[in-house]
Protein backbone atom coordinates (compact mmCIF):
# COMPACT_ATOMS: atom_id res chain seq x y z
CA UNK A 1 0.00 0.00 0.00
CA UNK A 2 1.23 3.41 -0.56
CA UNK A 3 1.62 5.90 2.19
CA UNK A 4 0.96 9.54 2.33
CA UNK A 5 2.80 11.61 5.08
CA UNK A 6 0.76 15.25 5.40
CA UNK A 7 2.78 17.55 8.34
CA UNK A 8 0.67 19.77 9.96
CA UNK A 9 0.56 22.34 12.57
CA UNK A 10 0.17 21.56 16.12
CA UNK A 11 -3.00 24.03 15.91
CA UNK A 12 -5.01 25.85 13.93
CA UNK A 13 -4.91 23.85 10.52
CA UNK A 14 -7.78 24.90 7.89
CA UNK A 15 -9.58 21.65 8.40
CA UNK A 16 -10.80 21.65 5.02
CA UNK A 17 -7.39 21.93 3.58
CA UNK A 18 -6.43 18.77 5.51
CA UNK A 19 -9.54 16.38 5.52
CA UNK A 20 -10.80 16.66 2.17
CA UNK A 21 -7.37 15.57 0.58
CA UNK A 22 -7.42 12.36 3.58
CA UNK A 23 -10.70 11.39 2.27
CA UNK A 24 -9.73 11.42 -1.41
CA UNK A 25 -6.09 9.70 -0.47
CA UNK A 26 -8.18 7.33 1.67
CA UNK A 27 -10.97 6.28 -1.15
CA UNK A 28 -8.00 5.54 -3.62
CA UNK A 29 -6.70 2.83 -1.18
CA UNK A 30 -3.73 5.44 0.29
CA UNK A 31 -2.59 5.04 3.90
CA UNK A 32 -2.79 8.60 5.36
CA UNK A 33 -0.73 9.31 8.13
CA UNK A 34 -0.63 12.99 9.84
CA UNK A 35 2.93 14.34 11.58
CA UNK A 36 3.37 17.51 13.84
CA UNK A 37 6.24 19.06 14.91
CA UNK A 38 5.96 18.19 18.39
CA UNK A 39 4.66 14.48 17.78
CA UNK A 40 1.58 15.43 19.61
CA UNK A 41 -2.37 15.86 18.20
CA UNK A 42 -3.25 18.43 15.68
CA UNK A 43 -6.30 20.30 16.31
CA UNK A 44 -7.96 22.74 13.49
CA UNK A 45 -9.11 25.73 13.63
CA UNK A 46 -12.30 25.49 16.23
CA UNK A 47 -14.08 28.49 14.20
CA UNK A 48 -13.88 26.70 10.91
CA UNK A 49 -16.54 24.32 13.00
CA UNK A 50 -18.59 26.90 14.96
CA UNK A 51 -18.78 29.49 11.94
CA UNK A 52 -16.36 32.67 11.99
CA UNK A 53 -19.37 35.44 11.90
CA UNK A 54 -23.12 33.90 12.13
CA UNK A 55 -22.23 30.48 11.43
CA UNK A 56 -20.88 31.93 7.75
CA UNK A 57 -17.39 31.53 6.49
CA UNK A 58 -16.82 28.10 8.35
CA UNK A 59 -15.96 25.22 6.71
CA UNK A 60 -18.75 23.15 4.78
CA UNK A 61 -20.97 20.18 6.67
CA UNK A 62 -19.65 18.05 4.72
CA UNK A 63 -15.34 18.92 5.34
CA UNK A 64 -16.56 18.62 9.36
CA UNK A 65 -17.61 15.16 8.56
CA UNK A 66 -14.68 14.07 6.92
CA UNK A 67 -12.58 15.95 10.15
CA UNK A 68 -14.52 14.19 13.06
Amino acid sequence: MKRILIPLPNNDFDLTEVAVPWKLFKDKGYEVMFATEQGTRAYCDPKLITGVIFGQLGATNEAICFYR
